[in-house]
């Protein structure tokens, strides 16, 4: 806001891009001069078009993510911080909803600065405007630390608080590993200690601090497939650590790579022993509970990092459904679950969601969101409820399944039946055999007969169990 080439006081405003309600919310914004000295070091480090000024030189990047470091040594670089203005707190229902429905918006705020080019007043002005903010007026200890400072600056900052205090030990950890194992064990420990410290960060250090004490590549955590963080889940759940639990859950089913032939099936494995083992929600169960609970925000989270594709576009999607705004869902996902990998996440998480609303009896709700998840004769949604465990119970997922079936029964394209019968040969065998009598009889009817033949004998290397 103002920076004085004297060395007096400059004006900073910080603007909280994200909020999340179950956060302190007495600690949204920085209080001490520690936020500072973070901010007027990323100010002068060289990067990301900022210049270099001398202050990076007396705190390195290390020291600056080291809680330790930062409270015992911010007096010697800053003098003193005000507050001197501060709007939107507390947060009211209304922009606590603003948060969680913007949050691609807001995250594109935070990559758009001066230094790179991105920042545009017209557009991102009236965004700032509607944020949690604060004003401070600080005093240097030298006026070498604020000389690369200009008014009008602004980006997003690296720089941690109370909330984030977590992810920066998880950064410094990484820093730290090569170098130092000893420190970046700590760094991880400092994270997974901290009172109110974020579950995903935590899990973060937790699986990286167990690749570093086994004396494995820093890259290794990265490789890990889906059964590591599951693992974890299963023990933070026995150890009642419910919030990381759900974090480490998350997680692995993000990772999910589980197929069946050429079927790719991604978290649904997890998703399947994570019920059995545990009695995990799926994730439209957890966001369905939530959502009864009033506690919208917390499913989003979880949504945002199961379904990441660089965005939150699906996270978005699952709770227009979740409020039951169908209109706005439609509007999200551009009319169409086929395509892209996110349209695919989108409807799973639709015939997820489909099963949850009908096994709670609210048939009507449950018939759109299986309309919608199946939309273009796609069987893959149903199919993934079936190998996640979602699909059930077996008089239901048999009810919804020979509704599939009889909709998308071809005689000129059978790969969709063909999928149906390849996973609900593993889950529902009953179905598998409802589905190739079905597709023989079409076939058969269409004057088809040596494909009415295969399907037969499909049928014949099944369980005799299927409804006629």
């Amino acid at each position: 806001m103002h920076a004085a080439a004297s060395g007096g006081p400059v004006r900073l405003r910080v603007l909280l891009v994200h909020h999340e309600p179950w956060w302190d919310q007495t600690r949204l914004l920085p209080y001490d001069s520690g936020f500072f000295l973070q901010v007027l070091r990323e100010a002068a480090d060289g990067e990301a078009g900022r210049p270099r000024g001398p202050l990076a030189g007396e705190v390195s990047e290390a020291q600056a993510l080291d809680a330790a470091f930062v409270h015992a040594n911010a007096h010697r670089f800053i003098e003193r911080v005000e507050p001197v203005a501060l709007r939107h707190h507390p947060v009211d229902d209304a922009l606590a909803v603003y948060y969680r429905n913007a949050y691609d918006t807001l995250d594109h705020l935070y990559y758009a600065g001066t230094f790179n080019g991105g920042y545009r007043p017209g557009e991102h002005r009236p965004l700032e405007e509607r944020l949690v903010q604060a004003e401070y007026d600080i005093w240097p200890t030298d006026p070498r630390w604020t000389q690369t400072l200009r008014t009008g600056q602004c980006w997003g900052t690296g720089a941690w608080g109370p909330i984030s205090e977590a992810e920066a030990s998880v950064r410094l950890g990484w820093l730290l590993w090569d170098d130092d194992p000893d420190g970046a064990a700590a760094a991880f420990r400092h994270a997974i200690e901290l009172e109110h410290g974020d579950p995903y960060a935590k899990v973060k250090a937790r699986l990286e601090l167990d690749v570093l004490l086994t004396g494995q590549d820093k890259y290794t955590e990265q490789d890990q497939d889906s059964n590591v963080p599951l693992e974890l889940a299963f023990r933070l759940h026995a150890e009642g650590r419910e919030e990381e639990a759900r974090a480490a859950y998350a997680e692995a089913v993000f990772r999910g790579d589980f197929s069946i032939g050429d079927i790719f099936l991604g978290g649904a494995s997890a998703i399947a022993e994570a019920r059995q083992r545990a009695g995990m929600e799926s994730p439209a169960e957890y966001g369905y509970r939530s959502a009864q609970a009033g506690d919208l925000s917390r499913a989003a989270a979880e949504l945002r990092k199961i379904y990441d594709d660089g965005s939150a576009q699906v996270a978005t999607f699952a709770l227009a459904l979740l409020e039951g705004d169908f209109d706005r869902a439609d509007e999200i996902s551009g009319g169409s679950l086929a395509g892209d990998l996110a349209r695919t996440w989108m409807g799973e998480f639709a015939m997820d969601l489909a099963f949850v609303h009908a096994r709670a009896g609210n048939t009507g709700t449950a018939r759109l969101l299986a309309d919608l998840a199946d939309e273009g004769h796609d069987s893959g949604p149903f199919r993934y409820a079936l190998a996640s465990g979602s699909a059930r119970p077996a008089e239901l997922a048999m009810e919804m399944g020979t509704a599939l079936v009889d909709k998308i029964v071809n005689p000129a394209w059978d790969d969709g039946i063909e999928a149906i019968v390849d996973v609900a040969c593993e889950y529902l065998p009953e179905l598998a055999a409802y589905a190739c009598r079905a597709q023989a009889t079409c076939e058969s009817v269409h004057g088809q007969e040596e494909n009415a033949a295969r399907w037969r004998k499909r049928l014949t290397d099944l369980e005799p169990t299927g409804p006629s």
